[in-house]
């Protein structure tokens, strides 16, 4: 498996491209700049297979329609996100004066299903909170955390479908995970499972 993370769009989220042996890719959160995205792949001769979404909101799923207009990709979004896929007020376009072009065509996910790419399976665990569906994806010592879990922080809960209470517990549920994951998370740098555990105040660490 290969990783490669591109900053893209007005929030600069990072965009996951994951490659299996068999250069088939499944592309996690893309906000934005679907031309950079799919040039990427063609110029890396890369078959898109999959889109997968930690959440619903405009700085993750910004470039999802071209991309699947392009490719055909299959889209995984949570049950409980996938009215934002037609909405731009709950998923913040509207807020944001950002420009959004609905997605009526996907696959839903719930808590403890797997999504396979080839050799790769990744595990959805649901982590309610910054939105009603936002999911973290894990595979080998790799967690995709989305918006939920950050380096020294955590995601904010102030828009549609927040709910600080959830996201507490949904921390509770990745403090009690005993691997020690790589965490690649929506925005900023990455980070580990233990490092977080240790100094996130968010999951009862204490502050740097």
């Amino acid at each position: 498996m290969k990783i490669i993370v591109m900053q893209v769009g007005m929030l600069s989220v990072n965009c996951y491209i994951v490659v299996s042996d068999s250069q088939n890719a499944a592309v996690i959160d893309p906000g934005g700049e679907a031309d950079r995205i799919l040039d990427y792949l063609q110029k890396n001769k890369l078959t898109l297979k999959k889109i997968l979404l930690t959440h619903g909101h405009i700085d993750h799923v910004g470039a999802v329609k071209q991309l699947q207009d392009s490719t055909n990709a299959e889209v995984y979004i949570h049950a409980l996100d996938a009215e934002m896929l037609a909405d731009p007020v709950k998923n913040l376009a509207s807020p944001f004066r950002m420009s959004y072009q609905p997605v009526s065509s996907y696959h839903t996910f719930e808590d403890g299903d797997q999504i396979v790419l080839d050799e790769i399976t990744l595990r959805v665990m649901h982590t309610p909170g910054h939105t009603k569906g936002s999911s973290v994806f894990l595979t080998g010592t790799t967690m995709f955390s989305g918006d939920t879990l950050f380096q020294g922080s955590i995601g904010r809960t102030d828009f549609y479908g927040g709910d600080y209470t959830a996201i507490q517990q949904s921390l509770q549920k990745l403090s009690r995970l005993e691997t020690d994951y790589t965490v690649l998370s929506g925005h900023g740098e990455k980070t580990t499972l233990r490092t977080e555990k240790e100094y996130n105040p968010y999951l009862g660490g204490t502050e740097f």
